[in-house]
């Protein structure tokens, strides 16, 4: 499979996932590795330009990736939420045509999914995931250059939602059974045991 030199992977990998009490969820194991191994791993088979979003915890997620080379950014207001290290992680991959934002808590999602967003890229249209099931465009979602400044003003615990339901998208189509997050404790045992 051919990496895109105009693509930038960014992993949001910072919160704090109260829900889960003392768990650091972006260390939370499926099949021997941790939730941010099996998102770099994926990333680095896209392009090779990949950041991702670290904070609570981040010195031991940081030791976690020491192996790859990737860039690793420290979203220092990481408790604001998402929003916020979405804008704190875009604005380190504007010189970039598109990117392509994950989270750290979605380990089903197949290789093939992402290469099928990368493979729909037309620089000027979002590329979303869409969930049937609950009729959503949303991430893994690639976001053409021309949204940056739009995302950058993010600043709260919420993504660029309002962009991938308002905005004209291309929808590729993701199984139920791959469109999980992990977020509780039942999550855990439901879906990790």
């Amino acid at each position: 499979m051919q990496k895109s030199n105009n693509l930038a992977v960014l992993i949001l990998a910072a919160g704090k996932s109260s829900r889960l009490g003392v768990i650091t969820k972006q260390l939370l194991k499926y099949k021997d590795e941790s939730f941010l191994k099996i998102a770099v791993k994926k990333a680095l088979e896209i392009s090779s330009n990949v950041y991702v979003v670290l904070g609570h915890n981040s010195e031991k997620c940081q030791k976690e990736l020491a192996q790859f080379d990737i860039n690793i950014l420290y979203n220092k207001d990481y408790e604001k939420g998402l929003g916020s290290s979405l804008s704190f992680g875009i604005s380190s991959t504007s010189k970039f045509e598109n990117t392509l934002v994950l989270l750290c808590d979605q380990p089903f999602i197949p290789l093939s999914h992402l290469e099928k967003l990368k493979n729909s890229i037309d620089n000027k249209t979002i590329i979303s995931s869409f969930y049937k099931h609950t009729n959503k465009s949303t991430v893994p979602a690639i976001f053409p250059k021309k949204y940056y400044a739009e995302l950058e003003k993010l600043n709260e615990d919420f993504g660029a939602k309002h962009l991938l339901q308002n905005s004209q998208t291309i929808n590729i189509e993701l199984e139920k059974e791959f469109a999980v997050d992990i977020d509780t404790k039942e999550d855990i045992e439901k879906y990790l045991k």
